[in-house]
């Protein structure tokens, strides 16, 4: 009988599913397209799909424009979801009745990460490209027609 043997070696976390780079995309979102630093979960999960991929970034710009979100569905990361919880656990975020709030700690965070020209460049310029457009009324609307 052939006997197998398996040497166990560290296999790297791609960047987009490590927890600190969730984080910071979550603060960078409720800081930048987020009025008052807080936002539904909603629209915390629609952001964070559009900055996967510039087609959808141009999607959210068009959608900011015209002032309606023409998507049919977008995606949910569950990567996001854990991300929120360790973000809660370390004071950077706070929950409100309908999505979270950035904490003067997060706040904190983001004035760093915003003022380092080598970190998060490209998920900083499209969240600046979207702004604060997209409101939760657009949000709303668009998650209604899903029921």
């Amino acid at each position: 009988m052939a006997i197998l043997k398996f040497t166990h070696r560290p296999i790297p976390v791609i960047t987009e599913l490590r927890p600190m780079y969730k984080i910071c995309q979550a603060l960078l979102i409720l800081e930048i397209t987020a009025h008052g630093s807080k936002c539904s979960l909603i629209k915390l999960h629609l952001m964070n799909w559009a900055i996967k991929a510039q087609n959808r970034v141009e999607t959210m710009r068009v959608a900011a424009n015209l002032g309606q979100i023409t998507l049919p569905v977008w995606g949910f990361d569950p990567a996001l979801s854990i991300a929120l919880n360790l973000a809660y656990s370390d004071n950077l975020v706070e929950p409100t009745k309908t999505g979270f709030k950035t904490t003067s700690k997060g706040k904190e965070l983001v004035k760093k990460i915003m003022s380092d020209g080598t970190v998060m460049v490209e998920e900083k310029a499209a969240l600046i490209s979207i702004g604060k457009k997209i409101t939760e009324d657009m949000v709303k609307t668009v998650s209604k027609e899903w029921e």
